[in-house]
């Protein structure tokens, strides 16, 4: 479908997609029909059928133990599900991560599966990942089946049951799981199973836990009081600046607040991009990637959004372990692009050649090379957050300024190099725009913080080094023919990327040089709302989804630019993309409906905050904004001082 918008921009209108998932790998449950829960060190996918497909024990990182997300035969599960017929559906309970499948079968009989993680505030990763299984009938007798199967180690390892009074302790090479199930079961080759009748309003429970030793004494119905309570005092109350200013989308904002609390390490803040590997970017591609592990750019936004949300702690907690990193090295290295949520430091990009795919894409890999990378951007996405976190809590850096100040020296003498970018692009590096722009933020919030903790010289050269290049790229970066930033220096692409221009504060939103980038995206790179993210080649090859991300950058930037009516048609839509729980995927498909990536994924759930609250913020009087100061960070509504225009007829450089 075909529309025009007032301004007379042509867009095409997705249809609304959501609905009934259905299976479409391999007669296994869409990405679509999976919740997840956790507890911090790691996290599982339980589909609205009743299965477990995957989990990685005992950190996020770890090999897998249920990987039948990614194999059928050869992945390994765990199942309760009635042994009729029965329709299902699933839903969180009220401000948690505890999820419900409900089974509605003949004769007004139901059966309900809770199934969460305990919350072990002290308890160390080795011994914290425990997975609860209640399981309870309504409505008259309900026979219920149960099965086991994990295949250690991505498939790669066999397993050997012995049992131990009600315990059955699962063997491997690469460790133990062991089950507390609800009723008898035996094995059957590599798999543990059994069924029973359950009465009307009768209860069972299964445990599922890493090595041998339960990590607790306390009952599971405690367990699950605990645990419900624990997620209910901790996400954002009703008062909170987040809920006032962008309250129309509580939900969505809620539920993405607790995905990112999910992907997020205990003691150390530290958040992954996603819980999965190799979840496709399309089907059958080879665009094929492992996210288990902590980027600092998606970390960085992380932490932004839940101080947003008024989560100060875990913003703090973040800032200061990798801070603590980079002060341990005592400067022998700069900021790396990932590190492990739990001390990983080997990410050599592995493929897993025994398991097919989801939706047969192969490879399956282990491992990210991303790690080697020298990405730019990732020291603005760092000190941005800290200045966010400053301005919020201003002891909150103490003792933090010498590693804050180091990233600042760092990026004086690193902004002139090519990089991979943003992308992690896998071709020969280059000037990115983005890149570029990211290192001027980095001084620009550099700047700010060292008024406070530095001195007035190390801040009078951060000044004229972020005006020098801001300059360059509004010089070499922009193409004044077709009145659009480009992707970098040396391409002429369109990247969108640069859609954050105006989101951290480089130009003003109603600047002509950022809306006719945002016209660029979308007549180049827009199919209605969704986005994608440039069509230029990559040294990776092969299609990709509209990136959800940004395709909420979009959104930013329209309601920054005061096209509220067109920005909120657009979320909208963007929220149809979701899952039925409210979780999305890293990309997203608009002509089939199908969600594409690694799920559910962090950086989407982080745009969507962003988007929501430049929404309710474009509707909000000023008054109500002066009693959130923090705002004018947050939304770069006051323009940094080094935004002195630059005429438009500025050579382009060569640029045709």
């Amino acid at each position: 479908m075909v529309g025009m918008t007032r301004s007379g921009r042509t867009v095409r209108r997705v249809p609304n997609h959501r609905g009934p998932s259905i299976p479409r790998n391999g007669g296994l449950p869409g990405l679509y029909d999976y919740g997840l829960i956790g507890n911090f060190h790691t996290a599982a996918l339980v589909s609205r059928f009743g299965s477990i497909d995957w989990a990685c024990f005992p950190t996020f990182a770890s090999p897998s133990v249920f990987a039948r997300l990614l194999d059928a035969e050869r992945g390994g599960f765990q199942l309760l599900a009635p042994s009729e017929s029965s329709e299902s559906q699933q839903l969180y309970l009220p401000s948690t991560a505890i999820l419900r499948t409900n089974f509605r079968l003949s004769g007004s009989r139901f059966l309900t599966i809770r199934d969460f993680m305990p919350i072990f505030p002290d308890a160390q990763p080795s011994t914290s990942s425990m997975i609860v299984r209640v399981v309870e009938a309504s409505g008259g007798p309900i026979e219920v089946r149960a099965a086991l199967d994990p295949r250690f180690d991505f498939g790669r390892r066999a397993t050997t049951w012995t049992r131990s009074g009600n315990r059955w302790l699962g063997r491997s090479t690469a460790g133990t799981l062991t089950c507390v199930p609800g009723w008898p079961v035996e094995t059957v080759d590599q798999t543990l199973g059994g069924s029973t009748v359950l009465k009307d309003k009768e209860r069972r429970v299964f445990e599922i836990y890493w090595g041998t030793s339960r990590p607790t004494l306390e009952d599971p119905l405690d367990m699950l009081r605990r645990t419900e309570r624990f997620w209910t005092t901790w996400v954002h109350p009703p008062t909170s600046p987040i809920h006032l200013l962008a309250g129309k989308w509580h939900p969505w904002i809620e539920r993405s607040e607790v995905v990112l609390k999910l992907l997020s390490r205990a003691d150390t803040g530290a958040f992954i991009a996603a819980p999965t590997t190799s979840l496709p970017e399309w089907p059958g591609g080879s665009r094929n990637w492992d996210y288990r592990y902590v980027w600092i750019r998606d970390a960085a936004f992380a932490a932004q959004s839940l101080l947003l949300m008024g989560h100060v702690a875990e913003a703090r907690s973040f800032l200061h372990w990798i801070l603590g990193i980079l002060q341990r090295s005592a400067g022998r290295q700069g900021l790396r692009v990932v590190y492990g949520a739990h001390g990983e430091t080997d990410f050599e990009e592995r493929e897993v050649d025994n398991l097919s795919g989801y939706l047969d894409s192969r490879p399956v890999r282990v491992g990210n090379s991303a790690a080697d990378q020298f990405q730019l951007d990732i020291y603005g996405e760092l000190l941005d957050a800290a200045l966010l976190l400053f301005e919020i809590e201003s002891d909150a850096l103490d003792g933090s300024w010498p590693a804050l100040e180091g990233l600042a020296e760092r990026v004086l003498r690193l902004w002139r190099r090519p990089d991979r970018g943003i992308w992690e692009i896998r071709a020969p590096p280059a000037h990115y725009v983005h890149s570029k722009v990211m290192a001027w933020v980095a001084l620009d919030r550099a700047v700010t913080l060292g008024r406070q903790f530095g001195s007035q010289e190390q801040v009078g050269r951060w000044e004229r080094e972020r005006d020098r290049i801001r300059e360059v790229v509004l010089v070499r970066g922009f193409d004044t023919r077709r009145g659009t930033f480009v992707q970098s220096f040396e391409r002429h692409a369109i990247d969108a990327a640069n859609l954050r221009i105006s989101i951290v504060g480089f130009l003003p939103p109603d600047d002509p040089r950022v809306a006719g980038t945002v016209l660029r995206v979308e007549r180049e790179l827009a199919d209605g709302p969704f986005v994608y993210r440039y069509r230029a080649s990559d040294g990776v090859g092969g299609p990709e989804g509209a990136f959800l991300p940004c395709s909420f950058w979009l959104v930013d930037c329209l309601a920054r630019a005061g096209e509220t009516r067109r920005a909120r048609q657009s979320f909208d839509t963007l929220l149809r993309a979701a899952s039925p729980l409210g979780l999305f995927s890293e990309e997203y498909d608009p002509v089939a409906g199908i969600p594409l990536g690694n799920y559910p994924q962090a950086f989407s759930h982080i745009a969507l905050v962003r988007a929501a609250l430049a929404l309710g913020l474009s509707g909000v009087p000023q008054s109500i904004l002066q009693n959130y100061p923090w705002l004018a960070h947050a939304t770069w509504r006051k323009q940094s001082v080094s935004t002195r225009p630059i005429p438009l007829t500025a050579s382009p450089r060569g640029r045709s």
